[in-house]
């Protein structure tokens, strides 16, 4: 595979999890970057760094690019896309809590080393995107379970609409949205995230 320059993210585009979340349902879709050195494999571990409270899990689709990907229209987007993926997409909830409130960034509560689980790619041909299951467990007890089709914007559209503002290289994440269930995780929890046709990535908590 290529090397990854970026990982792009998708805020709150499953209606429960806004509702969870106390947000607002969004007209256009609410990105946000995290670091390529937040990535970890199955069975890497994660580490919530000293003085963060509530860290929280989040199971995402992760579509991988393909071919570099500029301004694209939605019709025929998914052929930028090689590769799909289960991400987990680890957040420091009582500071993005924090720093939303107050109208600051929330770049470091996404960006932590550790913060981007990811299992093993799977080529895309075949796979209907539309289709899927996504479900988190914690310590063998279901916490997320969530299906594709309830997406706000949908992942031709978001592979669109990203590619308007920033050009999207070989290797790049696109990790789509969560949905509800989301809850916190602390030492010692076993959490794996898994999406049906796709695979699953399972990491302990440091």
């Amino acid at each position: 595979m290529n090397s990854l320059s970026k990982i792009v993210c998708v805020g709150w585009n499953y209606r429960p999890h806004i509702t969870e979340t106390d947000a607002i349902l969004p007209k256009e879709p609410i990105i946000f970057i995290k670091p390529p050195s937040c990535i970890i494999h199955d069975g890497d571990n994660i580490v919530i760094p000293e003085g963060v409270t509530n860290v929280q899990h989040e199971v995402e689709l992760a579509l991988i690019v393909g071919k570099r990907c500029k301004d694209v229209p939605e019709q025929g987007a998914l052929e930028y896309i090689s590769h799909v993926a289960v991400f987990n997409d680890i957040t420091a909830r009582d500071m993005q809590t924090s720093a939303r409130d107050i109208g600051n960034p929330w770049s470091l509560a996404k960006g932590m080393d550790t913060f981007g689980p990811i299992s093993e790619y799977v080529a895309i041909d075949g796979i209907d995107l539309s289709a899927l299951e996504l479900t988190l467990d914690v310590n063998g007890e279901r916490k997320q379970i969530g299906h594709t089709k309830d997406m706000i914007f949908t992942p031709e559209f978001l592979i669109s609409y990203i590619s308007r503002f920033m050009t999207l290289e070989p290797g790049d994440i696109i990790a789509t949205g969560t949905p509800e269930g989301i809850s916190e995780i602390v030492s010692g929890d076993v959490v794996c995230a898994s999406i049906d046709g796709i695979g699953s990535v399972t990491n302990t908590v440091a």
